[in-house]
C-alpha cells in the first residue's frame, strides 16, 4: 500500500480579516494567520465527536513573538465571544462583498470601544470552547487600543 506524505494532502488555511476603526476612520486591516498544532488536534477531536472543541472566542494579547505551530495561548488575553458564524453561504470577502463557498467557515467578532482599552495589541488568537488556541496572528507592531477604537472582523477557515 502506498502512503501519501502530509504535503500531498490539502491544507486547512486560515485568514484573519479585520478593521480597526478609530473615530469612524479605518486605520488598519488584517492579515493571514497560522493554524497551530493544538488547533489541528482540536479539529480532529471535533470531527471525532469530542465536545468542547468548537470555536467560540477571539482574543487579543500583548505577546510579540512570531507565531509558531507549537503556540498554546496568547499573552494577557482579552477575549470576546464570536458574534456570528457563517458556513458556506453569505460569506464576507475582504472588500465587503458577499460570496458562497462550501469549503469556508467564518467566525465574526467585535471588540467594542470599551474592550481591551489601553492594551498594546500585538497578537490575535482564535479559541475553542475549552480554551484551546486554534489560530494565532502577530502584528508587525503593536496597536495601542484607545477608548475610541473598535475592532470588527472575521476569522476565516478554508478546507
Amino acid at each position: 500500500m502506498k502512503t501519501r506524505a502530509a504535503a500531498e494532502y490539502p491544507q486547512v488555511k486560515g485568514r484573519l480579516v479585520f478593521r480597526v476603526i478609530r473615530d469612524g476612520q479605518i486605520i488598519y486591516t488584517g492579515k493571514d494567520n497560522l493554524i497551530v498544532t493544538s488547533g489541528r488536534n482540536a479539529l480532529a477531536k471535533l470531527l471525532g465527536g469530542q465536545t468542547g472543541m468548537h470555536v467560540t472566542q477571539v482574543g487579543v494579547g500583548t505577546g510579540g513573538t512570531a507565531p509558531d505551530a507549537g503556540d498554546t495561548g496568547i499573552t494577557g488575553a482579552v477575549k470576546v465571544n464570536i458574534s456570528e458564524t457563517r458556513i458556506g453561504t453569505g460569506l464576507e470577502a475582504e472588500d465587503g462583498t458577499i460570496f458562497d463557498d462550501p469549503r469556508v467557515i467564518q467566525f465574526h467578532f467585535v471588540f467594542g470601544i470599551d474592550t481591551a482599552v489601553n492594551m498594546d495589541i500585538f497578537e490575535y488568537g482564535l479559541f475553542c470552547a475549552d480554551g484551546t488556541l486554534f489560530s494565532r496572528v502577530v502584528r508587525e507592531k503593536p496597536l495601542p487600543k484607545s477608548n475610541t477604537d473598535k475592532i470588527i472582523g472575521f476569522w476565516q477557515i478554508t478546507f
